[in-house]
């Protein structure tokens, strides 16, 4: 689909868009299909992991004696953080997030209701890097992060082959810090692969069963470190996150091998569907609503305790109804989300936005106050529909400098380390707001 080329935009122009690009790309998935030094999220571009450790178990890893300690956490750089997301049209005012059987809530002493950021580049972060950002984020009032837990990137030596030392320092330094962890199991090494692919490169696992044994053996490793929270792939309805187009089917078949894995570690854990992104269909790629009934229509009800989803809307802001925003999807349009899971009997679940923001600059940016709007509308928003579970903002920091792609462009504060407005909206959001 052709996108306008416009610089910046004034958000509140947004009657002559049809339809416009919402959500952030492809995504991660796409280009993961060998080692870890293939990472297109590695803000250092890549350089490779260590070898793999070839035959480990897949069980809970021992504690690192350096994560965590108080010199590192005092060492932080300070506030560097915002975020976006929305709420949804009509808002009813706060209210109080629900906590049932529809398992929204995240066990074990963890915030009933997290925000955070979807931050794909910390894992390849070093220790220093992540345990200074993590203290700055918990300076904002960040009390969640979600990691990407890639199967390319921890068996990409083969079957019998885990490296999970990257995942393991990120998490441990993580929960050291008593921040909640949404881990994203996703990701196929080529070994495990189906043959048919996107152009991009992204693929889909052949087998359902062995996808279910990799979340398994995620769930196994890091529950014991606190870990309840698991995501169940990138954008599954959008053709470059699952190649060569998107499959309800097939995406349901791993979902529920992967939820049944993950409960049998522990029936205490919160399994999300993947995060859907708000696009049309169009080359491979199917809308939300779609999707998510064609997953219900093969199977899918009783396999996920809440829906994932990612609410992009720019150029509009959270507060403004567009039929084409993400964020309105959710429950303002006909039909939306929240109408496909009452019509399949899950009222009672929640949506987590586990994916929302807006590019500062690119293409399709939209300003650094626009972002710092956004992030101020979507707190309130988030924070005041009682069928959000957890708001996570793509992404703490800029990933390049090109003013070309727009992709580069998403963080909370510059590729240089330097704040952007939407920081301190944050916080001020979340001190104001956030329940």
């Amino acid at each position: 689909m052709a996108v306008p080329a416009v610089a910046v935009l004034i958000v509140g122009a947004v009657a002559a868009w049809s339809a416009p690009q919402l959500w952030r790309g492809p995504g991660r998935p796409a280009a993961q299909v060998g080692s870890p030094s293939a990472r297109p999220d590695d803000p250092a571009g890549g350089g490779g992991a260590p070898a793999p450790t070839t035959g480990s178990a897949p069980g809970p890893a021992a504690a690192s004696p350096t994560v965590g300690s108080a010199a590192a956490t005092a060492s932080a750089a300070g506030p560097r953080a915002t975020s976006t997301a929305r709420g949804a049209s009509p808002r009813t005012g706060p209210t109080a997030p629900t906590r049932s059987a529809a398992g929204a809530g995240v066990p074990g002493g963890s915030p009933a209701r997290p925000i955070g950021v979807a931050d794909p580049g910390l894992i390849s972060a070093t220790d220093a890097a992540q345990t200074s950002q993590i203290a700055a984020m918990k300076a904002v009032g960040i009390t969640a992060v979600r990691l990407d837990a890639r199967w390319d990137w921890v068996q990409y030596g083969g079957p019998a082959s885990y490296d999970w030392n990257d995942l393991d320092r990120a998490v441990g330094n993580l929960r050291a810090a008593g921040l909640t962890v949404d881990l994203l199991v996703a990701g196929c090494p080529t070994w495990a692969a189906a043959s048919d692919r996107s152009r991009s490169g992204a693929c889909h696992p052949a087998s359902a069963a062995q996808f279910g044994q990799w979340a398994g053996a995620v769930a196994g490793r890091f529950h014991p470190q606190g870990v309840r929270l698991y995501e169940i792939w990138n954008e599954p309805n959008q053709a470059a996150s699952w190649g060569p187009s998107a499959d309800a089917a097939a995406y349901a078949a791993i979902l529920a091998a992967a939820y049944q894995a993950i409960k049998k570690v522990s029936a205490d854990t919160v399994v999300l569907s993947g995060g859907l992104a708000p696009v049309t269909t169009e080359g491979g790629d199917v809308t939300g609503t779609t999707f998510l009934s064609s997953v219900y229509a093969h199977g899918g009800k009783g396999t996920f305790d809440a829906v994932g989803y990612h609410a992009y809307c720019y150029p509009a802001l959270p507060d403004s109804f567009q039929s084409w925003s993400g964020w309105s999807q959710m429950a303002g349009t006909s039909p939306s989300l929240r109408s496909v899971m009452a019509a399949n009997g899950d009222s009672g679940k929640q949506i987590w936005i586990t994916e929302a923001g807006a590019p500062t600059a690119g293409p399709r940016g939209v300003g650094e106050q626009a972002q710092a709007q956004t992030i101020s509308q979507a707190v309130a928003g988030a924070a005041s529909a009682s069928w959000v579970g957890g708001l996570f903002l793509y992404t703490w920091r800029d990933a390049g400098t090109d003013a070309g792609d727009s992709e580069d462009w998403f963080g909370l504060m510059t590729k240089a380390g330097a704040s952007k407005p939407a920081m301190a909206a944050l916080q001020r959001s979340i001190a104001g707001s956030w329940t």
